[in-house]
């Protein structure tokens, strides 16, 4: 008899609210299936944190107004991915992850984008972008979720 594989799932967060919104999410042992097999995220300090975890990826920050950086950035991205080949990424948001996902879903992987608890009134300009794409988009607002196809409420994290 065949032994299922552990699904490989990868997550990260860029600096600020979203990893913490991400480490009170890591902290709700019931929430995952098993560990995340695989971290990622922008800067050193952020790592340093995860890596007691496990195996973690240092990717940078960029945004809209540096394609550049951005460019550098997706480049890191599907280089993680291609790596790893993880099965489901899980990010509480970012442009920074939102490229770690659209990476991912060139591969097959699945995606859950959780927008930070901070937009209250309309989704991130990254959850708006990856609305279309990921599986599964949660906001921890109700309204929200009213307000948008596509979009789940399914509680807040913090």
């Amino acid at each position: 008899m065949d032994k299922q594989r552990a699904l490989k799932i990868c997550v990260g967060a860029s600096a600020g609210g979203h990893m913490n919104q991400l480490l009170e999410l890591l902290e709700v042992s019931e929430s995952w299936p098993q560990p995340p097999s695989v971290y990622v995220t922008t800067s050193e300090t952020l790592a340093e944190k995860l890596a007691e975890r496990g195996p973690v990826y240092i990717i940078g920050e960029c945004n809209r107004k540096h394609p550049l950086k951005a460019l550098g950035v997706l480049v890191r991205s599907l280089k993680i991915v291609i790596k790893e080949r993880p099965d489901v990424v899980i990010t509480t948001g970012s442009l920074p992850l939102a490229m770690v996902c659209l990476s991912a879903k060139l591969f097959g992987a699945g995606t859950v984008w959780i927008d930070s608890i901070a937009n209250v009134e309309r989704l991130s300009m990254s959850g708006r972008m990856m609305r279309g794409f990921a599986d599964l988009f949660l906001t921890q607002w109700p309204q929200l979720a009213r307000q948008y196809k596509n979009v789940e409420y399914a509680g807040n994290i913090v």
